[in-house]
């Protein structure tokens, strides 16, 4: 009797660690596919609209003579340059991307570009130049 017992306890055991195991797979696959998306932004500089990049999937027209293929001709006034924005991991803050030449140049550590406050002098250059990397609508 006790062989036939400790099978059976040990079968349950399988079957327990079985139900676990699929438990598990279920909640890390809801988890997974209930994450928001990656929101990524676009700023006009004609236009001083905010646009989300949803939106330039429709009509994604690449801006000619920019200086990143990622800047697009904007959804909103059909004109001007709308640039990639970006987040800074450090403070939170937005600033815009493939706006001035010298950002290129301005990336930290592991390759991310580089937030004008983080690097003062990149943006005083590109304010010098009329560029606002750092527009309030992106920053209220």
């Amino acid at each position: 009797m006790s062989g036939q017992s400790s099978g059976m306890l040990k079968n349950m055991g399988i079957v327990t660690a079985a139900m676990a195991a699929v438990a598990l797979l279920i909640w890390s696959w809801t988890a997974n596919m209930t994450q928001a998306p990656v929101q990524l932004g676009y700023y006009c500089l004609s236009c001083k609209k905010t646009e989300d990049i949803a939106k330039h999937h429709v009509n994604w027209r690449q801006y000619q003579g920019a200086l990143s293929d990622s800047v697009l001709v904007c959804v909103n006034c059909n004109k001007g340059p709308a640039h990639p924005t970006n987040e800074c991991e450090k403070s939170g803050s937005v600033f815009i991307l493939h706006a001035y030449p010298d950002m290129r140049l301005a990336c930290d550590e592991s390759g991310s570009p580089a937030w004008p406050k983080c690097k003062p002098e990149l943006g005083q250059a590109a304010k010098a130049k009329g560029i606002n990397l750092m527009p309030t609508v992106l920053n209220p």
